[in-house]
């Protein structure tokens, strides 16, 4: 069932030509009808097959009056002003001029618009001062004033046409702009996953490949290590999967609404920090790991930031640097939070080959990086306003330093020295 607020849909649905031609073979019956059913005494002749004929040849031309207003409106004019000066019933084709009229209103300028009432003002006085009774100048007022009525209401229906069509416009570009940002939020979200995945497995693969490099060194002389080095394999595994599972769950919170074989651990922080430089520490590349400052909560972002930075640290000397020392060193500062990763390069372990066997099997386990990681973390620092800078050092070695900011305690002005915690050698 058609519902009252549904009609104007329907209407606006129907197409502009049928609308025309449903008009104009109104307005040509309403005016063949009223001159068979009587004749006015102003008409000196007779409604013959002439006065059809004009009468139709109006009509007609109303069909075509959005398509071409000022062709039409001088038709109309043209075929009216022939009608009435035959003689005929004078005001019976009125109401196609003043139509036509108004079209020329509502689709274009003013302009064109003052100059069609120049056209029609004449052509409907000459009818209403032969059939209006009154002053003449009343009559010249009131036809006037429709003449007047009549642009100025075309006038109001152009521009609410050209208002709704800068309204659309500006929909268009605001749904285009909406899209826009919906494909750049999605390609983010895309990166921001893709740099999870990189950073997830090319660490855990890179502890892996180096521990199994080290387990199969010395599987035979000394199976204890290479125990150890299976043993890491394992847990870095597993850990591996766990974020895996845990960036998977996040894509397809939808499939995970029950909580069946959701991960709900929270992200890795600041408190694994000393698992994530111990197991470096066994994969041969000697770690050192210490607090500096007075130690406060921290935003789980900037937790992940840290643990991100300091785990593609690590990554990038086990690939690049294998077997070096590493020192990891974590300042809390009034306002900033510094994260130092720093390694001796591959020229400052050469003394250590014959010490430690897990160094040269690191050193015998070459990788090759994409350099996409630097760029990552760069992108990182910036999400929560940091600075992250990365080179190498004088001496040798490379060196990145990630600074953040934080909020200060309260406290913190009246121990401004903080505390020291122990570093953890590895």
């Amino acid at each position: 069932m058609l519902r009252m607020r549904d009609v104007p849909g329907k209407l606006a649905a129907i197409p502009p030509t049928v609308v025309d031609f449903a008009i104009a073979a109104a307005v040509t019956w309403l005016s063949l009808s009223t001159a068979a059913g009587s004749y006015p005494p102003s008409g000196s002749r007779p409604f013959d097959a002439l006065a059809v004929l004009l009468t139709s040849a109006i009509g007609v031309a109303l069909v075509v009056r959005r398509v071409f207003p000022l062709a039409v409106m001088i038709a109309c004019a043209v075929l009216v002003a022939v009608f009435e000066a035959r003689g005929y019933w004078l005001s019976l084709n009125q109401l196609a001029l003043q139509l036509a009229f108004f079209t020329v209103a509502s689709r274009r300028g003013r302009a064109w618009t003052a100059a069609a009432a120049a056209v029609v003002y004449p052509e409907l006085m000459y009818s209403n001062v032969h059939e209006w009774v009154g002053s003449l100048f009343n009559i010249y007022l009131g036809t006037a004033a429709r003449v007047v009525a009549i642009g100025v209401i075309g006038d109001g229906a152009r521009r609410l046409t050209e208002s709704h069509a800068l309204m659309a416009d500006y929909s268009g570009q605001l749904q285009r702009k909406q899209r826009d940002r919906e494909q750049r939020l999605v390609l983010f979200e895309r990166i921001r996953i893709a740099r999870e995945l990189h950073d997830v497995t090319a660490h855990h693969l890179s502890v892996i490949a180096v521990q199994a490099g080290l387990a199969r060194f010395v599987l035979e002389t000394d199976p204890k290590t290479a125990d150890q080095a299976l043993r890491t394999i394992s847990e870095v595994g597993s850990e591996g999967l766990a974020e895996l599972r845990r960036l998977i769950s996040l894509l397809r919170p939808d499939e995970d609404d029950n909580g069946a074989g959701a991960d709900d651990r929270p992200a890795p922080g600041i408190g694994q920090l000393p698992v994530l430089v111990e197991r470096v520490g066994l994969s041969g590349t000697p770690s050192r790991y210490t607090i500096a400052g007075r130690r406060r909560p921290l935003p789980a972002g900037i937790e992940l930031c840290v643990y991100r930075v300091v785990q593609e640290s690590l990554t990038n000397s086990l690939k690049h640097a294998p077997g070096s020392s590493v020192d990891v060193r974590l300042e809390y500062e009034p306002e900033h939070i510094r994260l130092t990763v720093a390694d001796t390069g591959p020229n400052g372990v050469a003394a250590q080959r014959t010490e430690h066997p897990r160094s040269a099997v690191a050193q015998a386990t070459e990788h090759t990086g994409s350099g996409m990681g630097l760029t990552g973390m760069r992108e990182r620092a910036a999400l929560y306003g940091g600075e992250i800078s990365a080179g190498r050092k004088p001496d040798g070695g490379f060196e990145v330093t990630l600074i953040l900011p934080i909020d200060a305690p309260e406290d913190e002005a009246s121990d401004p020295r903080g505390e020291q915690e122990p570093a953890l050698n590895h």
